[in-house]
């Protein structure tokens, strides 16, 4: 299949790459350093190469066609793996060379770079995303949802600084995540988080999707590397980056394009014909939380990426028996539902789940009539025991 070019953050198609082995038997053989653990890979972004492509770094995109067919792509994004060798894209932004002096490429694909700058002036530095506006209409849309996230800004969303433009280029200044990326967090914990520390990443996140749904504005892409700690180990600092992907609701044309990563990306985006709305990244959310709370995917590592494709587009997942809190478990079960029956946001952040343990009485005749007063019909479910929620 050939790419639509539109969207700039994918190389060849997946099925040119060698898919024969696993990833977890790509990663043994390059390195005996470089362990899987788990089900999470423990290779960093900047580490990778064609020949070790952790589930987190395989994308996918695909457009509706003029004969209504949908065509995708299972590809490997060169944005995340590949250390630039070539020079800084050039540009005639006078303003953006007074202002910032560019310390290091960090990350680049052929109509984008990632660069690290620091402020001439106040010597702090941060992340500037260059890119070639040519045959790229994609920044159309970022650049509209990043101008909204510099009037309506969150606490748990990257920064917008500032924006910079001529007739061919624009470029981003985001404030610098020095805290590393939320996969990476989670390795270093050997995959073992407790609960406390779940729930509080989880009901961040939720809130920063209920400030993005509420301004009509999708994501499209959250993964574990696009979840950053501004100070390390802080989990208050965590916030989602990368609006690479962002689109508004009303965009019709950019809600076209099926894109995400296999693994996180929600049904419906692999089906034709259906109109996909802000809840695809609920399902993405509820993939994420999945990882937090048993240090494994819904879709097994095990299978080859084309594999992991086919069965996300089937929705055909399963849940870890690692997964031993009951409130946990059915508020992602309902967050992977189909996307008629997904709640939003606000409804997910209303769960039993994310109420206070000690504010709930452990006879099941409470617990029961506790649930069943929320006004979200979902969740009337009544739970056998919450003490694995502690």
């Amino acid at each position: 299949m050939k790419q639509s070019g539109l969207l700039p953050y994918f190389n060849s198609e997946f099925s040119n790459q060698q898919t024969q082995k696993t990833e977890r038997e790509k990663s043994k053989t390059t390195s005996q350093k470089q362990e899987h653990k788990g089900e999470v890979y423990s290779l960093s972004p900047l580490q990778l190469t064609q020949n070790t492509i952790p589930v987190d770094q395989i994308e996918f995109q695909g457009q509706v066609q003029n004969n209504n067919q949908t065509k995708y792509n299972c590809s490997v994004s060169s944005f995340h793996y590949s250390l630039t060798k070539t020079q800084l894209i050039q540009t005639t932004i006078k303003v953006f060379h007074e202002k910032y002096k560019v310390m290091k490429i960090l990350k680049e694909n052929k109509l984008c770079q990632i660069v690290q700058c620091k402020n001439k002036q106040t010597k702090e530095l941060f992340i500037a995303k260059i890119c070639i506006k040519w045959q790229n209409s994609q920044i159309v849309s970022e650049i509209g949802v990043s101008k909204t996230l510099l009037k309506q800004p969150h606490s748990s969303l990257m920064k917008l600084q500032e924006m910079f433009t001529d007739q061919d280029t624009h470029i981003f200044i985001y404030e610098y995540m020095k805290g590393g990326t939320l996969l990476e967090y989670i390795q270093k914990r050997q995959l073992k988080l407790d609960e406390k520390e779940i729930r509080s990443i989880f009901k961040q996140l939720l809130k920063a999707l209920k400030h993005l749904h509420s301004l009509n504005i999708i994501h499209r892409d959250l993964k574990l590397d696009n979840i950053m700690f501004k100070v390390k180990g802080d989990v208050k600092s965590l916030k989602l980056i990368d609006y690479g992907f962002t689109t508004f609701l009303s965009d019709t044309k950019n809600m076209e394009f099926r894109c995400g990563t296999p693994g996180y990306v929600a049904p419906e985006i692999f089906q034709e014909q259906i109109l996909y709305n802000q809840l695809c990244d609920i399902y993405s959310l509820g993939a994420i939380a999945h990882i937090l709370a048993t240090g494994k995917r819904i879709y097994s590592s095990n299978l080859t990426s084309k594999e992991i494709c086919e069965f996300n587009k089937k929705n055909q997942y399963e849940i870890s028996e690692n997964l031993k809190c009951p409130l946990l478990l059915d508020l992602i079960t309902q967050m992977l539902k189909e996307f008629s029956n997904r709640p939003s946001a606000q409804d997910c952040l209303i769960h039993p789940y994310f109420i206070k343990l000690s504010s709930l009485n452990q006879s099941q005749e409470r617990i029961n009539q506790q649930i069943y007063n929320l006004a979200f019909p979902q969740f009337k479910n009544p739970f056998q025991s919450v003490e694995q929620c502690k």
